[in-house]
């Protein structure tokens, strides 16, 4: 039972690695896609177009400085790349475990922690995202943050129990 247990949990965990795994690599072979909607959210551009009431209010949060927009979409991407790899190694890990190569308990450890992390970022999006009021003119990406955040938690709450 234990080892259908692991086989389970890897199965559940490949599903978050794989998909991160896709985003990471789309980031690095297609980073003005992601790191031009990052800027769009951070220069408030559509909330100033859209609700120009509403951005006066926040305007003093927007951030134009090219260097600074490309430093956090490569600090996000590097995240997101240090989370796919860490969800990878924890999948591996706990097909290893499921055969007896490794410790169910470190293998079981290192999915929560992998896990954990990937909630993070997610997490961070979404505090992020709404410091920047995306959710005025960016309701797709908050949308599809809170969804990736909440199928890790999901993956987490089953590896927890």
């Amino acid at each position: 039972m234990d080892s259908l247990l692991l086989l389970v949990d890897a199965a559940l965990l490949a599903g978050l690695s794989v998909w991160m795994s896709v985003a990471v690599a789309d980031n690095w072979r297609h980073p003005k896609l992601n790191e031009e909607a990052v800027a769009m959210v951070l220069r408030f551009d559509l909330m100033a177009e859209q609700y120009p009431d509403d951005y006066k209010m926040l305007a003093h949060r927007r951030i134009e400085d090219r260097r600074t927009i490309r430093f956090l979409f490569q600090s996000m991407r590097l995240a997101e790349t240090i989370a796919a790899a860490l969800l990878v190694l924890a999948t591996v890990s706990l097909l290893a475990a499921a055969v007896g190569l490794l410790t169910p308990l470190f293998s079981h450890g290192f999915a929560i922690l992998s896990t954990t992390y990937f909630v993070c970022i997610w997490m961070g999006f979404v505090i992020g995202g709404n410091y920047f009021a995306y959710w005025y003119c960016h309701q797709w990406a908050q949308s599809n943050h809170f969804m990736v955040m909440y199928w890790g938690l999901f993956v987490l709450l089953i590896l927890l129990i």
